[in-house]
C-alpha cells in the first residue's frame, strides 16, 4: 500500500501574511477555527471568502505575461505567486482555489475539494474547474474563489431542496441536485450549480460537481490541459476579475477585464467602461485598478501572441 503524504500547511507567519493580504483585521484572525462554535465558523469561513474575492483576483495573466506560460497549483509556489511577492496577483480556478483550500486546512476547517464540469456555449467541458466542500456541524458547504463574474460569493450548504442563496443583489444562485444533459444512465445524480441576473431571468447552468474527492494526481492534468489547450479561453483571450465591496464591506458588484476592455458592473449594471488600445494602457490599467505589477521580462512575455494589443 502507498505511503500517505501529509497534505501541505502554511506556517503562522505565512497565515499572518494571508490575513494581511485579505485585509482581515486583527481582532476578527482566527488561527484555530476548532474553538469556534458552528455557526461562528460559518460566518468567519463567508467572511474569509467574501475577502479573498475582493482583494485576489481571478485572473490568467501567468498564461499570457511570463517568460515560461506554466501554471503551477503547488501550494507553495502558489503562496509565494499570490501572497509572498506582494505583486497584486491572483490566478484562475486551481490557482486561487488551491490556495484557498490550503488555508482553510490549516486554520482547521474539515475540507477536501472535487473537480467540476464547466457548461459553456451549450455543452460542456468536461473536468476544468475545482471547487472545495467544507463540513461544518454535518453540513457540507461548496465555497469557491475561482470562478469570476457570477461564481459563488457565500458558501452554499448542499441541500437538495435547491434553496435559493444570495449573490450580489439582484443576481441570485443555487445548486441543483439532478441528472445533466449527456448523461446516458437516468439515476445519475450531480450538483449543478446555477446563477440568474435577477427574479426575471432565467437561470443559467455555470457547472455542475459530484461530491467525489479529487487529488493533487487528478488536478495536475486537469491543470495541464486548462493551461495549455488552444480549444480553452484561458490561452487566448486575458480575463481578470474582483469582486468590489461597499462602505458597509457588502457586495457591490464586480471589476473585470476582458481581452481590451475594463468594466465596472455594480449591482447588475454597468456603470462605466473603458477600451484599452494598447499594451501600455492594459498594463497600466492591470495596475491602477487591479494593483497588479509585472517586471519586465514579464510584461516582454506577451509579445508575439494573438492576445498581445497592438
Amino acid at each position: 500500500m502507498a505511503a500517505e503524504r501529509a497534505r501541505p500547511q502554511y506556517t503562522k507567519e505565512q497565515l499572518s501574511k494571508y490575513f494581511d493580504r485579505l485585509k482581515i483585521p486583527e481582532d476578527k484572525r482566527q488561527f484555530e477555527v476548532a474553538k469556534l462554535k458552528p455557526g461562528d465558523a460559518l460566518t468567519y469561513l463567508a467572511l474569509l471568502q467574501k475577502h479573498h474575492l475582493s482583494e485576489i483576483p481571478f485572473e490568467n495573466l501567468t498564461l499570457h505575461y511570463s517568460t515560461h506560460r506554466q501554471v503551477s497549483i503547488h501550494p507553495e509556489v502558489l503562496f509565494t505567486k499570490i501572497i509572498g511577492d506582494n505583486n497584486g496577483r491572483g490566478g484562475y480556478c486551481m490557482e486561487n482555489n488551491c490556495l484557498f483550500g490550503t488555508f482553510l486546512y490549516t486554520l482547521g476547517f474539515a475540507i477536501y475539494s472535487g473537480g467540476a464540469r464547466v457548461f459553456d456555449n451549450g455543452a460542456w467541458t468536461g473536468w476544468s474547474h475545482m471547487v472545495n466542500m467544507i463540513t461544518i456541524e454535518d453540513i457540507k458547504y461548496h465555497v469557491d474563489v475561482g470562478f469570476g463574474a457570477d461564481g459563488p460569493v457565500v458558501p452554499m450548504p448542499l441541500d437538495r431542496s435547491g434553496t435559493i442563496q444570495s449573490h450580489i443583489s439582484p443576481a441570485k444562485t443555487r445548486l441543483q441536485w439532478r441528472n445533466i444533459p449527456g448523461n446516458n444512465d437516468p439515476n445519475q445524480r450531480l450538483w449543478v450549480y446555477e446563477h440568474r441576473w435577477d427574479d426575471d431571468s432565467e437561470w443559467i447552468v455555470r457547472y455542475c460537481y459530484t461530491e467525489l474527492e479529487f487529488q493533487p494526481c487528478d488536478y495536475n492534468i486537469i491543470n495541464s490541459y486548462t493551461s495549455t489547450s488552444h480549444k480553452t479561453f484561458f490561452t487566448r483571450t486575458i480575463i481578470a476579475d474582483k469582486k468590489i465591496l461597499d462602505d458597509k464591506g457588502e457586495f457591490a458588484g464586480s471589476l473585470i477585464m476582458f481581452g481590451n476592455t475594463i468594466k465596472w458592473r455594480i449591482h447588475g449594471s454597468k456603470e462605466k467602461e473603458i477600451e484599452l488600445e494598447t499594451e501600455a494602457d492594459r498594463l497600466e490599467a492591470l495596475e491602477k485598478y487591479f494593483g497588479i505589477k509585472f517586471g519586465e521580462a514579464e510584461r516582454d512575455g506577451i509579445r508575439g501572441l494573438a492576445s498581445q494589443l497592438q
